[in-house]
């Protein structure tokens, strides 16, 4: 059976690709407007949760958090193998880009970059794309479950010995440095993104590895094509929706219990670990159903925004910080209602209004761009450079 191409293009990986790169926005929108430590545990922000803050909360951590960054993990392994098909030093030369890319965008954007990350760990991933799907899917299955399995084990370590892995006390006057101006907000983004860079790398690149396996073995055998037989993608989207249950009851009970550990506190967290792939994989079904049944006009939007997805990565940065740090409006200055800059002044309902408005922004964007362009603009710079020549941008 024969997936869907748009000229040299799968579908379905554009498909998917838009989903987690607009997905991956609700997820961060935290991470941008509140100091990262609130994006691990909302009960240490600066503003008091809302009710209507609780609840998206829950609705991101069931729906969201964990499924698009997993969804984007496995495509970069299958995006690792389609380049590498061109030559191998255009690889190399494409991944050395993205890692001078990523240290640009979190020493000078945002230091929640998974740019750095991807691009090392591509690096190590290139020596084993040309292997079989079987051997790619097993050994990432295998990476993903060992690497899981000890992100529980350091779960359960900073519960029941907190002494030396609790997090440590935020600098009290790191929130007002954010919002002081553009150059306090940099040094203070800097400063964030040097702490975590390396160890980012170190603990979630074996995760990132196992992903990027998993991917590609998806790929090869036909289920990212979208190749496989429907009953495939039916079996994945049930057994998604199905781990979509469990997962939103124990982050019901976590909400309601103030965020403190719970009873099941094991069982949340290898649960809390463990589907997030399942779930990914039934949301990558699902479209891969919608366009198989003669919705694909519908998913065009999502099409477009994947095959823009590293302008439109950055550029959600770039909106983020501006309305969120120091940056160019001076303190007091109001866009549509809000005080700028945002930060440490909104929890996660308050973001829900600016995510929606950035998601309608870059799908539009998107589909008008590439109605005259090949390319996003960033994505024909890496082209460009990948190729050490100027590649055709207009259609």
């Amino acid at each position: 059976m024969t997936g869907p191409r748009e000229g040299e293009r799968f579908a379905a990986l554009d498909h998917i690709r838009g989903l987690a790169i607009l997905g991956i926005l609700i997820v961060n929108a935290i991470a941008f407007a509140q100091p990262f430590d609130v994006y691990v545990d909302p009960t240490r922000s600066p503003v008091v949760m809302s009710a209507a803050d609780d609840w998206t909360w829950w609705a991101i951590e069931t729906f969201a958090r964990e499924k698009f960054i997993t969804l984007f993990s496995l495509l970069f392994g299958v995006s690792v193998f389609l380049v590498g098909e061109t030559g191998e030093r255009p690889l190399q030369r494409r991944l050395i880009w993205l890692i001078l890319f990523g240290l640009i965008h979190g020493a000078l954007i945002w230091h929640g970059d998974i740019l750095f990350l991807y691009a090392v760990t591509g690096l190590i991933f290139m020596q084993w794309r040309h292997r079989p799907a079987a051997w790619l899917i097993g050994v990432g299955a295998l990476i993903y479950a060992v690497t899981a399995a000890a992100f529980v084990g350091i779960d359960i370590l900073s519960q029941y010995m907190p002494t030396g892995l609790e997090m440590p006390p935020r600098d009290p006057g790191y929130v007002d440095q954010m919002r002081a101006g553009f150059f306090s907000s940099l040094a203070g983004n800097a400063w964030q993104w040097a702490q975590d860079v390396i160890a980012a790398v170190i603990v979630f690149g074996p995760h990132t590895l196992g992903l990027m396996m998993l991917g590609l073995g998806l790929f090869k055998a036909g289920f990212l094509k979208g190749e496989s037989p429907n009953g495939w993608y039916l079996l994945a989207w049930a057994v998604g929706l199905l781990g979509l249950v469990p997962l939103a009851g124990m982050n019901l009970v976590f909400m309601q219990g103030g965020y403190q550990p719970v009873d099941f506190w094991l069982v949340f967290n290898i649960v809390d670990r463990a589907l997030p792939l399942l779930i990914s994989l039934g949301y990558a079904a699902l479209l891969i159903l919608v366009a198989r049944s003669g919705g694909g006009w519908l998913l065009y939007p999502l099409a477009c925004a994947g095959r823009m997805a590293f302008t439109n990565y950055l550029t959600q940065s770039v909106i983020m910080t501006m309305l969120c740090y120091g940056g160019r409006a001076p303190a007091g200055t109001e866009v549509a209602g809000y005080d700028l800059p945002l930060y440490g002044t909104l929890n996660h309902a308050g973001l829900v209004p600016i995510v929606v408005a950035i998601w309608i922004g870059q799908l539009l964007f998107s589909m008008l761009w590439l109605q005259v362009f090949r390319y996003g603009p960033f994505e024909w710079g890496w082209r460009c450079l990948t190729y050490k020549r100027w590649m055709p941008i207009l259609k």
